[in-house]
């Protein structure tokens, strides 16, 4: 009984779905549920459009502490550092920084991220077989750095939303740490 109330909460959060006959999978994180579930900003209407993307920079180093301490870490761990810029009807609205453990995620490369037809998440589940089932976020105001404010057309120290963001696998472990300056002229929450 609590196996099956457990699937069923899965197939509600469109984590999982059933096909008659064939048995219950893995959701594929395409963009619709990339959009329903894990990209919540949408124009001052309320609709949702997804965002065109843009690779900034690709690195692998080591693990900084903060970095560590988000996706469970340690010992001389590496991450693979990722910047995207999103853009939204045409403007850079969000400026992300991503930090995945190199180790997860082996063999990533530049290419990958830029050649990719769908979203990072499924990338992560086509290529790497790591499938994003949640996410915490916090939310705050703050003021762009200049990186950022650059990269979004701002002057620096405008008043953006930061989102902090720890995406989690099937099996409950952290997988992503994102930071994500948004300028919110345009775009809500």
């Amino acid at each position: 009984g609590t196996l099956r109330r457990a699937v069923e909460e899965l197939v509600a959060e469109n984590i999982l779905v059933r096909y008659q006959g064939r048995g219950t999978f893995v959701r594929k994180l395409d963009q619709e549920r990339f959009l329903f579930q894990f990209f919540k900003l949408a124009n001052r209407s309320g609709k949702f459009e997804y965002p065109s993307v843009r690779l900034v920079s690709f690195e692998c180093a080591a693990a900084t502490h903060d970095e560590a301490k988000a996706l469970g870490l340690s010992g001389n761990a590496r991450v693979f550092r990722i910047e995207n810029v999103l853009s939204l009807n045409g403007l850079a609205t969000v400026h992300d920084r991503i930090s995945i453990d190199a180790q997860l995620f082996d063999g990533l490369t530049r290419e990958q991220l830029e050649l990719r037809s769908g979203t990072i998440y499924e990338l992560y589940q086509c290529d790497f077989g790591i499938t994003v089932a949640g996410a915490d976020e916090r939310l705050r105001a703050e003021n762009a750095d200049s990186r950022s404010a650059g990269l979004l057309g701002l002057e620096a120290g405008t008043t953006v939303m930061r989102i902090e963001r720890v995406a989690y696998t099937v099996e409950n472990l952290p997988c992503e740490w994102r930071i994500s300056m948004v300028d919110t002229r345009q775009v809500e929450y």
